[in-house]
């Protein structure tokens, strides 16, 4: 790391809010790049100096955040402040100074505006990515088309670029969210990865099931937010606060985030009862961590995305969802229509509800579909 990311002039970072032992760490590290690390617990001791970033731990609160920012702010405008919510933090410290020119491109967003049909601001602002998550979903399908036809996941950047923007496909949790977190990244937003273990129409007497869902934490304003555009059928049309446990309103149904054991249990309200919807982690993946999820998920036998047509897409008027030949349409206000579908029918349907660009060999598995799938219940 230190050949490729070595900074021609020495930068300085203050931590605050953190344990001595992490500051040593972040220091040791970090000398071999040019980065002089500091740590800090009065900020009355920490002013007389220029710093080119300032750390966060997470034991400092809002007010005490809000409170530095005032402080330095009336000697250092442009100074730049993260908050780390992870251990990660000599990667995060490398990742804030890297040069300009050493980033590579993260995402094409004037093609992902055209795709989702979105033309207001690209500011790194709440408005902004409350726009972002009702335009996503209702523009890019959820589906596991590539998986049924053998083709594999390729969750590398410009294989689900060329897929979910270019070729205008639909996917699932791992492409969905990491197109998500590039554009957001891109933006300007400070962004993570995350990952879930799914509860949602799991029986209540059922066996936990394995970690497999990947979501992202958004900071802004050193407030964490949930933001998720891989959920499929239920998937979360507006930012969700991590830091409340009250019901928070959408397009469609109202959710709710509940510190449970370490985790936060997200929680969705159907017919005016809460019902789970996944155990989100508080570790923070980075891309590579994904890499053997997906593989497990697009591959393995047990896999349930094997089995099964599923395909969702979530409008201002409805949420539409087919499970091979059953094609569900949920209205804001609860109503609920049932529709079963032959293969032709299906065929319609990917085209004009998921506006999917249908391919002539995708009709065997829409002949399966139709009939259930030898495995699917």
């Amino acid at each position: 790391m230190g050949d490729s990311l070595n900074m021609s002039a020495s930068k300085q970072v203050l931590l605050i809010g953190c344990a001595p032992s992490i500051v040593d760490t972040a220091r040791q590290e970090l000398r071999a790049l040019n980065i002089q690390v500091y740590g800090c617990d009065n900020i009355e001791h920490c002013r007389s100096q220029f710093y080119d970033l300032v750390i966060f731990g997470v034991g400092l609160s809002a007010s005490e955040r809000t409170y530095v920012k005032g402080q330095f702010s009336t000697y250092q405008r442009d100074l730049r402040f993260e908050t780390v919510t992870s251990p990660l933090v000599v990667w995060r410290i490398v990742e804030a100074l890297m040069p300009a020119k050493s980033q590579t491109k993260l995402v094409n967003l004037n093609a992902y505006r055209d795709r989702i049909g979105y033309s207001g601001p690209l500011e790194p602002t709440i408005e902004t990515l409350s726009a972002l998550l009702r335009h996503h979903p209702a523009a890019i399908s959820y589906e596991n088309i590539d998986i049924l036809l053998d083709r594999g996941i390729d969750i590398s950047p410009g294989a689900v670029d060329g897929k979910l923007i270019h070729r205008r496909r639909g996917g699932y949790c791992y492409e969905q969210n990491a197109l998500f977190k590039r554009v957001l990244m891109a933006i300007g937003f400070q962004v993570e990865g995350l990952v879930a273990r799914v509860q949602w129409t799991a029986p209540a007497d059922a066996p936990p099931r394995r970690r497999s869902h990947m979501a992202l934490r958004v900071m802004l304003d050193d407030v964490a937010w949930l933001a998720d555009v891989g959920f499929g059928s239920c998937v979360p049309t507006a930012p969700l606060r991590l830091d409340t446990t009250h019901a928070q309103e959408t397009e469609h149904e109202a959710f709710r985030v509940l510190p449970f054991q370490g985790a936060l249990a997200v929680q969705v309200r159907i017919l005016d009862e809460w019902k789970p919807l996944y155990e989100l982690a508080s570790d923070v993946c980075l891309d590579h961590d994904y890499d053997p999820l997906n593989w497990f998920a697009a591959s393995h036998p047990t896999s349930h995305f094997r089995d099964s047509l599923k395909v969702a897409r979530t409008t201002a008027k409805a949420r539409y969802t087919l499970l091979n030949g059953k094609l569900t349409t949920r209205t804001p206000d609860g109503r609920t229509e049932r529709q079963v579908l032959n293969a032709s029918e299906i065929a319609d349907a990917l085209r004009q509800i998921f506006v999917l660009p249908v391919e002539p060999n995708w009709l065997p598995i829409l002949h399966k579909a139709a009939s259930g799938f030898d495995k699917a219940q």
